[in-house]
């Protein structure tokens, strides 16, 4: 009867009448009773999944939550998606040299041409949370020189992009992905950068373009020293200045867009003070002014050393977040907010005893700490379960065979939570110290952290990895009050304390061990359910709200080692990358 049913209602889909359907559809938990898999075979893999997500998201169990989207792909070939952009802080830098950058810039007597020494210093090291839109209008992880193919016919070095964007997220690590537009042109007066001249369109053009993924922060202006060398370009500069700001604010339909702008260090011309007083009395709202006057120059006694820019980049970077501190709560503004999240698995090896309805693996808890200026955030996402979160990957006759593949390599940006809890770099083992008397391997942890901040899509671009899986562990023993789920409970709420953050997700895989018994798999719903229940009282407590996002992706079908029950290294590879695909793709609507 219920292979009939589902056959009517695909049929339904394959006409298109999905809305229909949706609107139609009760929450008769008997429509949950058939296997999803049986879906006809005669459909597309489209239009199955597509049947298999609508059927799913109309059963909601009676005091959970009142959202469910499994993507299952039990019979159907995979289907890519793109990930979707991260909500980017737009900051602009636009004016002449300085600001593109001549640090470092020095003149090669052998070869009698301007050559860059290539010194980055550490303020200026590239950062996965920062990116610059280059001149082909995408975007990239930013490094030294940022304006290397804008301003193309010169040479450059160190500018005070970089240490601003690096001064922005050490002040607050909440701040997010950041986007730096490079529009600076050196040698160029404030004429050439009126409304209708060709730096100015070009300036509004990638801007725009840079807006599509995120929204305007700021814009960084240093320049001038062009306009000292006539009395008449000295005397217009304010007024020229002023009407500049506002033609670029009113095309950019960003009436209160904040501009930091730097007073001239230095000027070939006679006129230069008549310029700084210009600058440094722009009586205008959201414009503020830092002074680098004294700020040591290079030989050619114009453009800033690179210790000078890496201090201009602060500077800047403290008047930027003056501006909103003043006006906002700045991490209450900046923020990307992520859902606290758990994501599931489906069962991809089952032993002896045929489950005909699906295992269901689910928990959540979440909660947010309010962080104190010294503390560093952390996006935290808690790895629970059985072995195959713990990791067997590479495990063969009780040795680990030491092979990380470049998607599990460890980086500053991701750290565990260890037994002593205490914070770490994290590298595999995740579980080393935590399934103790078990032979840990890969799992699913790291090759996920690594693709979220390979995706810029840490609003910190720190994740802060909790490994709770310990092997061979029935859902009996997770229930509330057990040793396991106090466990758990306490390192979440400990994670939460030393450095702060938010609990992004929980990365859940078990029910191996309640195969083994048919009473074991029949009560495992109604187990979940409860234990469920329990950990939103949990998140009651703390956040004062419900969960309400669970997502599932398949592990159906990924290679198995010997013992054909554990995921092998690259097999935890593509389950940590279905994972973090799963997250970024179904929760971008939370940006």
């Amino acid at each position: 009867m219920a292979s009939s049913f589902v056959d009517k209602l695909g049929t339904l889909v394959e006409k298109g009448w999905t809305e229909q359907l949706s609107r139609g559809l009760s929450n008769d938990h008997g429509i949950f009773a058939f296997n999803i898999v049986q879906v006809p075979r005669r459909f597309n893999r489209l239009k199955r999944l597509k049947l298999q997500i609508l059927l799913l998201s109309q059963y909601s169990f009676p005091s959970m939550l009142s959202f469910i989207l499994l993507a299952l792909l039990a019979h159907a070939s995979p289907i890519q998606c793109k990930h979707p952009h991260p909500k980017i802080n737009i900051i602009i830098l636009a004016g002449q040299s300085n600001m593109a950058g001549r640090g470092g810039v020095f003149n090669d007597t052998i070869t009698e041409t301007l050559t860059w020494d290539g010194i980055v210093p550490p303020e200026c090291q590239p950062n996965p949370s920062i990116l610059r839109l280059t001149a082909n209008l995408t975007w990239v992880e930013a490094h030294e020189p940022l304006h290397a193919d804008i301003d193309y016919n010169k040479t450059n070095g160190v500018g005070p992009g970089m240490p601003f964007a690096n001064t922005v997220l050490n002040k607050d690590p909440n701040f997010g992905v950041i986007g730096l537009v490079p529009c600076a042109i050196g040698g160029t007066n404030i004429s050439q950068w009126q409304k209708g001249e060709f730096l100015y369109e070009q300036l509004v053009k990638r801007s725009q373009f840079a807006m599509q993924s995120g929204v305007y922060r700021a814009m960084l202006w240093y320049q001038g020293e062009s306009d000292t060398e006539d009395q008449q370009d000295a005397e217009l500069y304010k007024d020229n200045l002023k009407r500049f700001f506002n033609d670029l604010r009113f095309d950019l339909k960003t009436p209160k867009l904040p501009i930091i702008q730097a007073a001239l260090a230095s000027g070939p011309g006679a006129y230069i003070e008549e310029v700084r007083e210009a600058q440094l009395k722009t009586d205008m709202p959201y414009v503020k002014c830092v002074d680098a006057k004294g700020l040591p120059l290079g030989p050619d006694g114009l453009h800033l050393t690179t210790p000078s820019q890496v201090t201009l980049g602060q500077m800047l970077a403290h008047a930027f977040l003056g501006i909103f501190a003043s006006n906002f709560q700045m991490s209450a503004f900046c923020n990307f907010f992520y859902p606290s999240v758990f994501m599931y698995l489906h069962l991809q090896h089952v032993q002896h005893v045929q489950v005909d309805d699906m295992v269901l693996l689910l928990c959540v808890a979440g909660s947010t700490l309010v962080l104190g200026r010294n503390n560093t955030a952390k996006d935290i996402f808690i790895l629970a379960g059985q072995s195959n979160m713990a990791g067997r990957g590479g495990v063969n006759h009780g040795k680990w065979d030491g092979n990380i593949p470049p998607e599990c390599k460890p980086k500053r940006s991701i750290l565990r939570f260890t037994a002593n809890l205490d914070w770490e770099v994290a590298r595999e083992p995740l579980h080393v110290d935590i399934d103790i008397g078990k032979v840990c391997g890969v799992g699913p942890g790291m090759a996920f952290a690594n693709e979220i901040i390979r995706s810029h899509r840490s609003g910190t671009g720190i994740i802060g990895l909790v490994p709770c899986a310990v092997g061979g562990t029935s859902i009996n023993k997770r229930g509330k009050g057990s040793r396991l789920y106090d466990q758990l409970v306490k390192r979440a709420n400990e994670a939460l304390k030393d450095g702060g953050g938010t609990i992004r997700a929980i990365l859940w895989y078990q029910g191996e061990s309640d195969t083994l018994n048919k009473d074991d798999a029949e009560t495992y719903k109604g187990k979940m359910v409860k234990l469920i229940e329990d950990l939103q009282m949990v998140r009651k407590d703390q956040m004062g709200i419900k969960m309400k996002n669970v997502k599932c992706v398949d592990a159906k079908g990924l290679p198995l080692n010997a013992d054909n029950l554990h995921l092998t290294t690259m097999s935890d590879v593509k389950l940590g990358l279905r994972l973090a695909y799963a997250f970024l793709l179904s929760f971008s609507h939370f940006h």
